[in-house]
């Protein structure tokens, strides 16, 4: 045993005997010591190079700079830069930019963080002058990789004791847009946010293009709910003094990725107009691609407006659903389907927002539509109550005189103003079809509209209408590039069977075909002020039919005959020669150019006036028997009265000299000379109905050739 130690010694003192011949021989090896002395002189030759020397004292330099930037990042007052990033913002920005309260910036993170407090954009002088933004308090996030990457993500915005003041004229210019931009009317693209919150934020809107004023408040953050978690944002104010109330929902921003699609749900009441929406934006935050499915319900659709843009008709309270899709600035309306009033309607719409105006174009349809619910192809709707009294002619341009002590009469025509305004901030193209019209008082059936909007000038070209027997067509074309628009409209009545309005007697009390021809011309906001200042012709014909002959009888005023036929049910025809109605229009009075009605027993003629701009009538019709009859009274039927609801009467003053003469030669001469007056020979002549025809379709009746 006692040998192990000394082995381990001479081991050990071999081992140093060998290092210690290692190091000399690596000293004494001539090419060893001769590189070392070669890399000596280069390291030397380095350090006298001025070039290397100059190199060396930049990296220094440049070294200790970031170091002391570092240093000087993390222990400054970023305060001090108050003015100068207030300074640079404004340059961009091209509007005074002030940050009146604290500034901070945390840089020591992968995440940095700022800090702004009493943030204030300036609004634009034409705009109303003071703010478009004050923010009281401001901090958002910004993540460093994925900026070096190229991509945006803001994991925190945090706005509160905020202030908006959004502004747009009439001409499209906004307040929101800075600097020389146009203004861009494209889709929001936002960059992922992971937490967005907003406290008690006031947004004031005044969109003077739309006439529209909304003043409210946004509140958005994330709220947990049992075990779900996710975003919510309300507004609520007024819009236009109307009470305004919208709630959007979505997935947890947390969880968004870009390359997931993220749900939403979003419900806005603005007073009596109720839109809802579920679906996705495919990536976000790009509002340009989306896909809902929505539904909409309200009073009228000119109403969604305000929401949308777009210049709808008045019509009756309307509930829709659809399947929205927009892709960048082009929004489709797909599996449209709903109702109106009474009234069914689907079909389809798109609207195009790339350009300077939306362009709407749509394909709708009706199965079966109420007559009631087709007011506003007409003209009418829910507009402004009005009402005219009776009376002299209007003098001033645009309103109507009223006669003191008379009594008012309700509108036959529509007043419903037409926005001018909004028909000129759109263009469209729609076309309507409705396979069957239910009616009471007219036995219209199917229709067909075709209507373009282009630069504010609207046609409606062609206007079909389809009746049991018979058709209407024509072109309606309505100028509203000015405050006043004109109107122009043509209207032809094609073989429409008079016997279809007599349905319910038989036989019917007439029987016939009429063709008639409408060409007329005016200027107002609203049919009753169109045709108010009216000007053309409107002429009727009846080329040949039949009628009963007791009402033949009574347009002579032949009380004996036509009495006698009436009180013993006498059905009995007559054949009707023809019936020609012409009128001369002249700013918006109807004078009679000729009105003949001729039967086999009666030839009748009518004048008077029809005055479209208090909506009455004064109209005589004069009958004279082509048969001896007795007991006729020499007077003219007189209609007059309302559009509305006329009266038929006979004119009594005319009638009494008749019947003095009958009581003086009563007493004078024998009490049956008092029948004198009452007889007619009955000397009167047939009408020239062909002639009159051919007047009746120079003026444009559409009458076919025999």
């Amino acid at each position: 045993m006692s040998a192990l130690p000394n082995l381990q010694k001479g081991w050990d003192s071999a081992r140093l005997h060998l290092r210690d011949a290692w190091l000399w021989g690596a000293r004494t090896d001539p090419d060893s010591e001769r590189k070392r002395v070669e890399k000596a002189a280069r390291r030397a030759q380095l350090r006298r190079d001025p070039v290397v020397q100059t190199f060396r004292w930049i990296a220094i330099l440049v070294g200790g700079a970031f170091v002391a930037l570092l240093i000087a990042l993390a222990t400054m007052d970023w305060n001090l830069l108050r003015a100068s990033a207030a300074r640079l913002a404004s340059a961009r920005l091209g509007r005074q930019v002030n940050i009146d309260g604290d500034l901070h910036v945390h840089i020591w993170t992968l995440t940095p963080r700022v800090e702004v407090n009493g943030l204030r954009v300036a609004n634009a002088d034409w705009a109303g002058g003071g703010d478009l933004a004050d923010i009281g308090h401001l901090v958002f996030d910004i993540r460093l990789v994925p900026l070096i990457k190229g991509r945006v993500v803001v994991p925190l915005i945090d706005v509160e004791q905020a202030k908006f003041d959004l502004v747009r004229d009439r001409d499209g210019r906004n307040n929101w847009t800075f600097g020389s931009a146009e203004p861009d009317n494209g889709p929001l693209n936002l960059p992922p946010i992971r937490h967005f919150v907003v406290k008690d934020a006031q947004l004031k809107v005044t969109d003077e293009r739309r006439k529209l004023v909304f003043t409210g408040t946004i509140n958005s953050n994330e709220s947990v709910k049992g075990n779900r978690r996710g975003f919510w944002m309300i507004g609520d104010g007024t819009l236009n003094t109307n009470p305004f109330h919208a709630e959007a929902h979505g997935a947890p921003l947390l969880d968004v990725d870009a390359g997931t699609a993220y749900p939403f749900t979003l419900d806005i009441h603005s007073g009596a107009t109720h839109v809802t929406a579920g679906g996705s934006i495919t990536h976000p935050f790009d509002f340009g691609r989306l896909q809902a499915n929505v539904a909409f319900s309200g009073h009228t659709l000119a109403d969604l407006y305000y929401l949308t843009g777009l210049a709808l008709p008045s019509t009756p309270p309307y509930h829709l659903t659809a399947k929205l899709r927009r892709a960048g600035e082009t929004y489709r309306l797909d599996d449209l389907r709903g109702g109106m009033g009474k009234s069914d309607i689907a079909g389809f719409m798109q609207v195009d927002a790339s350009g300077a105006k939306p362009y709407l174009t749509a394909n709708l349809h009706s199965h079966v539509v109420n007559f009631d619910d087709l007011g506003f192809l007409f003209g009418g709707g829910h507009g402004r109550a009005t009402s005219v009294k009776a009376g002299p002619a209007p003098q001033a341009k645009g309103d109507i005189t009223v006669a003191s002590g008379e009594q008012p009469a309700t509108l036959f025509l529509p007043d419903t103003p037409l926005a001018v305004d909004r028909v000129r901030q759109m263009d469209a193209r729609v076309r309507y079809d409705a396979d069957r019209v239910d009616s009471r008082d007219f036995p219209l059936r199917r229709m067909s509209v075709n209507l373009a909007l282009q630069d504010g000038v609207l046609r409606i070209d062609p206007l079909s209408m389809n009746l049991v027997r018979g058709r209407i067509d024509g072109s309606i074309r309505i100028d509203a590039r000015h405050d006043v628009p004109a109107t122009a409209i043509d209207l032809r009545v094609r073989d429409i069977s008079l016997q279809q309005f007599f349905a319910q007697q038989n036989p019917p009390a007439v029987e016939g075909t009429v063709m008639a021809r409408a060409k007329l011309d005016g200027a107002g906001d609203s049919v009753h002020k169109t045709m108010a200042s009216a000007n053309g012709a409107v002429t009727f014909v009846v080329p040949h039919g039949q009628m009963r002959a007791a009402f033949a009888e009574l347009l002579g005023i032949n009380l004996l005959n036509g009495g006698i036929e009436l009180i013993t049910h006498d059905k009995s025809p007559t054949q009707l020669r023809c019936m020609v109605a012409s009128f001369d229009a002249h700013q918006g009075i109807l004078n009679t150019r000729r009105v003949t009605f001729d039967t086999d027993v009666v030839s009748a003629t009518g004048k008077g006036k029809i005055n479209l701009r208090n909506e009455t009538i004064d109209f005589q019709l004069s009958g004279e028997p082509k048969k001896f009859r007795i007991g006729r009274l020499d007077a003219p039927i007189d209609v007059s009265g309302s559009l509305q609801a006329p009266k038929v009467g006979v004119d009594a003053g005319k009638a009494l000299p008749q019947a003095g003469i009958g009581v003086a030669l009563g007493a004078i001469v024998a009490p049956i000379a008092a029948l004198l007056p009452f007889v007619s020979p009955g000397l009167a002549d047939d009408a020239d109905c062909g002639a009159l025809i051919r007047e009746a379709k120079l003026r444009g009746a559409p009458v076919k050739k025999n």
